[in-house]
């Protein structure tokens, strides 16, 4: 509970003992805009929704002008120099998925939130930026490609199951594959009707897994995010021989049903995947039987090389509309190193109004074959940045081959 650190400290030494006998869901709804949010957690899915998000922008206003981000700077054999301004979280992220290099221990400096478009455009000794923008002003406040922090992978649910998991292509580690060895299992799939079982599951399942899946960049969900969501939806629960092994839990969120979080257990007979993969199948095939029209399989990062962005659109998931409160601002210059890192690791850029475009790198490969690699249902446009000034893309649309030394889109070019 990030939140509650300063205001838990000062409480505490004004009455002691009461506060901190008081269970940690009543301490933090002494907060008013926490107390908000406990109350909009019974209400219908679209007006807790609407009363979340007020919320929470007006948590993010009064915090605004005490954000500051460090600057990283990293340079590896093979990578081209790259400037992070954004938390700790988020640069051991791009660090990882951008294979930039050893970890980094200590930042160069530090800039406020307020002062990143200023910054911006003064820093320019480095072939690769990402500046982290929090809202509101990742409202596009300075000149530069917009990276969403998260994209949403969207399922088509108005089907019938057997629709669903009939999938290409076949064989093994399919999407058929998967559903077979699932229903292999004979795992009972049933809903969860007590607090209780909800707080077992984020403790006894979902932490321990997700935290040894993610290691550096496991982020937990707070305790008050489980119940809120559980309250507007369900928790499934998949159990073997009556011991609970796996579940996920299912939030209504406006009028869509969105997979908050997954658990498995990580100490039982059962491999960790194979109750993954059963947890995906009993959560597709509830959201059928429920007759909900499309379920969101969770957000990833914005990267199409992602594992786990990989793993749902092998469901038949497509990339969808982003809606996050921080953004990254991109910039580059075209150069042989930035080119083979955004092969490795294409990013996927919102371009508002005309929709989520990816920037790939040739780096030996033809501009068609690029283009090939990241079709993925959702990305509207490719811009790839070509190795040869022959590569030639004729008169396909939303398809931009860049030559050497410039840039797509062209507010994401490095000043100097």
């Amino acid at each position: 509970m990030a939140d509650l650190g300063t205001d838990d400290a000062r409480r505490s030494r004004l009455v002691p003992g009461f506060y901190r006998g008081l269970p940690e869901s009543v301490r933090r709804c002494t907060r008013p805009l926490n107390l908000v949010d406990e109350c909009a957690s019974f209400l219908p899915a679209p007006v807790r929704a609407g009363a979340t998000t007020a919320t929470e922008m007006a948590r993010r206003l009064l915090r605004l002008t005490r954000v500051r981000y460090p600057l990283y700077r990293v340079e590896g054999p093979d990578a081209p120099a790259t400037l992070i301004v954004a938390d700790e979280l988020s640069r051991r992220y791009w660090t990882h998925a951008l294979s930039l290099g050893a970890p980094v221990d200590a930042p160069a400096g530090f800039v406020r939130a307020l002062d990143v478009p200023r910054a911006a455009r003064r820093a320019r000794d480095v072939d690769l930026q990402l500046w982290q923008l929090p809202w509101p002003l990742s409202r596009r406040t300075i000149d530069a490609a917009i990276v969403p922090s998260a994209v949403p992978l969207w399922l088509d649910t108005a089907r019938p199951l057997e629709a669903i998991v009939t999938g290409t292509p076949r064989g093994r580690s399919s999407r058929r594959d998967d559903a077979r060895r699932v229903r292999r299992l004979g795992l009972t799939a049933r809903l969860a009707t007590t607090a209780t079982e909800c707080e077992r599951f984020r403790r006894d399942l979902y932490e321990p897994y997700t935290s040894h899946r993610f290691g550096a960049l496991f982020s937990s969900i707070p305790a008050h995010t489980f119940r809120h969501a559980w309250r507007s939806g369900w928790l499934l629960l998949l159990e073997d021989a009556g011991r609970t092994v796996a579940g996920a839990l299912l939030e209504r969120w406006r009028r869509d049903v969105r997979i908050l979080a997954f658990g498995v257990a990580v100490d039982g007979p059962i491999p960790t995947g194979l109750l993954f993969e059963a947890c995906y199948y009993h959560s597709i095939r509830f959201a059928t039987e429920t007759r909900l029209p499309r379920l969101s399989l969770g957000t990833t990062r914005p990267v199409l090389s992602d594992g786990v962005l990989r793993y749902k659109r092998k469901w038949g998931a497509s990339v969808g509309a982003p809606s996050t409160w921080e953004v990254f601002g991109l910039r580059y210059r075209n150069t042989a190193a930035v080119r083979a890192l955004f092969a490795r690791a294409p990013i996927v850029v919102d371009r508002g109004s005309a929709g989520l475009a990816t920037i790939v790198g040739a780096a030996g490969r033809s501009a068609a074959d690029a283009f090939a690699s990241v079709e993925t249902p959702g990305i509207d446009e490719v811009a790839c940045l070509t190795d040869e000034l022959s590569s030639v893309v004729d008169g396909v649309p939303r398809r931009h081959a860049v030559w050497p030394g410039d840039v797509w889109p062209a507010d994401a070019r490095l000043p100097g």
